[in-house]
């Protein structure tokens, strides 16, 4: 593919993909706000990518040794990137503004790299460093009571939030550190949500087993929609994976932040503050920054 028509390519999917997981936020809330449980909500996003995974995966003639073969590693991915940062984003989403929760949930390119450090996956940069502090500012001016809805009890919901990227970025190192080396990513995809389902199930069904079932109303619609969302989402990630790499996928973060902004003002109303304004501006840039010198990096290796 020429040089030109594979960038435009990769521009228009990381469009895509940051506006389809961006509009996932607004969803979550107004979907909460009226009536639908969060760990059942949770499970529909698990289970319907996963099943729909499995149909490509059961088209493609695709063996399901590596389930049983690594099933700690699939369990480890289950929990770290979709059970526990995904229910946690999930309950935060009726809990303060779509466009605040873009922006926290999104900062997991700039946690990934202190745990790299800490795990001696990467060698200290001041860039990096100097991106990280960017990004820890900007977290600051969200966090600091600054405006009138940025009190103690708001502050608190803002800490716990920031439990998604965390766990997502953990996630991101071990599975940078221990992935399987003969199994694709469409399988390690499958396995992990196919595992997350079935971590959630019992605590759905001990929550609400009865309401577990997709309620046939303007809400199921919208819970249905997100699960075709989510699932055209990661067939996109894979393969924009496979033709940009994962350091121009980083930056969709961006783009997620902006998309969360964009649909809370549209559906909530919600405005921004100058101190929103300039926690964008530094989150924004401190991820191309981090994003840049991963570039450089591996231009250089």
């Amino acid at each position: 593919m020429p040089h030109h028509k594979s960038l435009t390519l990769s521009v228009s999917l990381l469009l895509l993909l940051g506006f389809i997981w961006g509009s996932g936020y607004v969803i979550a809330r107004y979907v909460e706000q009226h009536g639908m449980p969060v760990l059942d909500y949770t499970f529909w996003q698990t289970l319907g990518p996963g099943v729909l995974s499995v149909l490509y995966l059961l088209f493609r003639g695709a063996t399901w040794s590596a389930l049983k073969k690594y099933w700690q590693y699939f369990l480890i991915t289950a929990v770290l990137g979709i059970a526990i940062p995904n229910t946690n984003m999930y309950a935060m989403a009726d809990r303060m503004p779509s466009n605040i929760l873009a922006i926290v949930i999104n900062i997991s390119p700039l946690i990934i790299y202190p745990l790299a450090l800490l795990f001696h996956l990467e060698k200290f940069r001041w860039v990096r460093f100097f991106s990280v502090l960017l990004g820890l500012f900007g977290i600051m001016l969200i966090i600091l009571p600054h405006s009138n809805f940025l009190t103690v009890h708001f502050t608190s919901w803002i800490l716990l939030a920031l439990i998604t990227p965390f766990s997502f970025a953990l996630c991101a190192i071990y599975i940078a550190r221990f992935r399987p080396p003969d199994v694709d990513s469409v399988m390690l995809s499958a396995g992990m949500l196919l595992f997350a389902t079935v971590i959630l199930l019992p605590f759905v069904l001990s929550y609400q087993p009865q309401k577990l079932w997709l309620p046939i109303n303007f809400i199921g619609s919208l819970v249905l929609l997100r699960v075709i969302l989510a699932a055209i989402g990661y067939i996109l990630l894979f393969i924009l994976l496979k033709l940009a790499g994962p350091v121009y996928y980083s930056l969709v973060d961006g783009v997620v932040i902006l998309t969360g902004i964009f649909w809370g003002w549209v559906v909530f109303g919600e405005q921004l503050n100058g101190w929103l304004i300039s926690a964008i501006v530094l989150i924004v840039f401190a991820i191309l920054i981090m994003s840049w010198s991963n570039y450089k990096q591996r231009a250089v290796e």
